[in-house]
């Protein structure tokens, strides 16, 4: 995963705040490197491919290996290996199908806005900036005081945006590019009107993964 130094830290902690003196919204920035660990879709893989093998001997037959025969030895053997191959390199998040990784991203960020209490704010005006980044995913996650007047699509633009900048490299930027939109939205729906209090921290984030297994 990249890492933000402690300048970026404070520059993304001081956008948020900034952000937040002008709206009756808070807002939460966290990233993880991964949403869960990819192993079950590759070992299904290697499994299914192991137990064909036999399909192969009439191959080996044509191609003059008449001697040779497959076994459930060689079935073993071949599904150990390609099982470690995947489970202990990138291979296995390379091989999983990107609607698996999107559905454990959404899961993950809906579990970290419940897990850090974005919905327990008084006027239920909380979002989640949240990016996994092993799976370059971005998602805003809004409570539903929020949710009554911003629609999804008008959330899609800057997550496209920031999308696009973290697979180029551009972390720090992506998150006060993306900070200062939804603020822009935040302020136009939910602007200040009186003294408020700062409800949930603004420093980022930063988890190492889920322990999630699919």
């Amino acid at each position: 995963m990249k890492k933000l130094d402690e300048t970026a830290k404070r520059k993304i902690s001081g956008r948020i705040a900034e952000v937040e003196k002008n709206c009756e919204s808070e807002l939460v920035c966290l990233i993880t490197r991964q949403s869960a660990r990819y192993i079950l879709f590759p070992l299904l893989i290697t499994a299914i491919f192991a137990l064909f093998m036999p399909i192969i001997q009439p191959l080996a037959n044509a191609a003059g290996a008449t001697g040779f025969v497959i076994t459930f030895q060689h079935q073993t053997i071949v599904f150990v290996v390609l099982a470690a191959l995947f489970v202990f390199t990138p291979l296995g998040h390379m091989l999983t199908p990107a609607w698996i990784k999107q559905q454990n991203c959404a899961r993950y960020s809906t579990e970290q806005f419940f897990s850090h209490k974005l919905h327990e704010t008084a006027s239920r005006n909380a979002i989640l900036i949240f990016v996994s980044w092993d799976e370059r995913f971005v998602t805003i996650v809004a409570d539903k005081g929020i949710n009554e007047r911003v629609q999804q699509s008008d959330w899609d633009g800057l997550i496209a945006g920031f999308v696009t900048q973290i697979k180029a490299g551009e972390l720090e930027r992506g998150f006060l590019d993306i900070i200062g939109g939804a603020g822009d939205l935040l302020t136009q729906n939910f602007p200040v009107t009186a003294p408020k209090t700062d409800e949930l921290p603004n420093h980022l984030i930063a988890l190492e993964g889920a322990h999630y297994v699919n």
